[in-house]
């Protein structure tokens, strides 16, 4: 692998020590102290190298993000080079920078916060990162040549399936074992809190999956049959699992969710995921942006003593307040169940996927349900109530990890 080391001249000592250990790692690391030989041309060079390069590591300080800086210009190169920095790009902080103050481009993956040993967590990320690109292409040429037996024997009823496996879906999108369509919400750190539910803090949370709709009537009915599951629940004689397919399942404990969720092979999302899901990396007020909710933007504000069917929306309802990543309904609507038990603040040192305390009397809520009022949409807000309780606003979805 070739990697091309961008960073300010005021780092080099601490950048020194990373090249040298990826150098002892076997990679082709271009590091301009020992690669721009006195005479040859500077920016072309630098280009050069960057265009040629597998990896483009980014070393992020606050001297390299200065204006004029010349990292600054690597980094257009890069940019220009590929479209999406997936893959190609690594951003490590070497110095405390808010994430907020990193151009786009690097927040649109994940950046790399190394903790102890500088050098050695990145030659760690760098071989992970390698192993995972052998082993897309491991898959890739082995569905290829497959493709070609089949091909070859004669079986040409398999190409239209071939094809579809070789074009295939989006790594963007997933489709879970319930037949639920979700959505990568990628790694990275994000600011979690508004200083009124919780302290501002920096939260990393690893790349994931995310539902893009509630988990409908239609849905958990299929899980109620699987699994011969009743649910005692005064809510649901108001409606009616093929009428309302398309509305979200409400008046389910935690216990039930968490049931569902493991069925169809995921999980409840953490309070951190969820709120990553919703806020993007900008500290958006709602899942939408900062605009107060409006009918269009979310199912809120509705008088609690109408039927259900009339108070729910469709899971697959209000468009246009979809969050950073394409989620729907992530305000308003119901109310969500979080893994997480409730605590006030955050646990001691809890920075890279947070789950919360082992244990407590109370699940988190986020979201707010179709008869809140506009201030309980606020993707900052939290809740919390006893595991068992059921409510007809309150429902769930669910998330899994990207190796699923």
């Amino acid at each position: 692998m070739k990697i091309f080391l961008s960073y300010s001249s005021k780092d080099r000592l601490l950048v020194e020590p990373i090249y040298l250990a990826l150098r002892a790692e076997g990679y082709a690391v271009f590091f301009d102290r020992a690669n721009l030989p006195a005479g040859d041309e500077y920016d072309v060079r630098i280009r050069q190298a960057i265009e040629d390069a597998d990896l483009f590591m980014f070393l992020v300080s606050p001297d390299s993000l200065a204006s004029g800086s010349y990292t600054l210009t690597e980094l257009e190169i890069a940019q220009k080079t590929w479209d999406h920095p997936r893959g190609k790009v690594l951003p490590v902080l070497i110095h405390p920078v808010e994430i907020a103050q990193l151009p786009p481009y690097l927040r649109a993956v994940t950046v790399l916060e190394p903790v102890g040993n500088v050098a050695a967590a990145v030659a760690d990320a760098v071989h992970r990162m390698a192993l995972a690109k052998w082993h897309r292409r491991g898959k890739f040429l082995a569905g290829g040549l497959a493709a070609v037996i089949a091909f070859g024997a004669g079986t040409y009823l398999l190409a239209p399936g071939v094809l579809r496996k070789l074009s295939g879906q989006s790594s963007n999108e997933v489709r879970g074992k319930d037949g639920a369509m979700a959505l990568l919400v990628p790694g990275g750190a994000f600011v979690m809190g508004d200083d009124e539910e919780l302290p501002r803090k920096e939260i990393h949370v690893d790349s994931f999956y995310m539902d893009k709709q509630e988990v409908s009537l239609g849905l958990y009915g299929k899980f109620l049959k699987a699994t011969g599951s009743k649910i005692s629940s005064e809510f649901w004689s108001e409606t009616d699992l093929a009428a309302h397919a398309e509305l979200p399942v409400m008046g389910v404990s935690w216990y039930e969710a968490d049931a569902y969720c493991r069925w169809a092979g995921k999980r409840l999302p953490t309070e951190a995921e969820w709120e990553k899901a919703a806020r993007g990396t900008d500290s958006r007020i709602y899942p939408w942006g900062d605009a107060e909710p409006s009918a269009d933007l979310a199912n809120f504000g509705k008088p609690a003593d109408q039927p259900l069917a009339h108070g729910l929306d469709p899971v697959t309802s209000h468009e246009r307040g979809k969050s950073p990543y394409g989620i729907l309904n992530l305000a308003g609507n119901v109310s969500e169940w979080m893994a997480d038990w409730y605590m006030e603040g955050y646990q001691a040192g809890a920075v890279r996927n947070p789950t919360g305390p082992p244990t407590g009397t109370g699940k988190l809520l986020r979201g707010g349900g179709w008869y809140d009022a506009a201030q309980r949409l606020r993707a900052t807000k939290r809740f919390f109530v006893s595991p068992e309780d059921r409510a007809d606003d309150r429902g769930f979805r669910c998330v899994q990890a990207l190796s699923k």
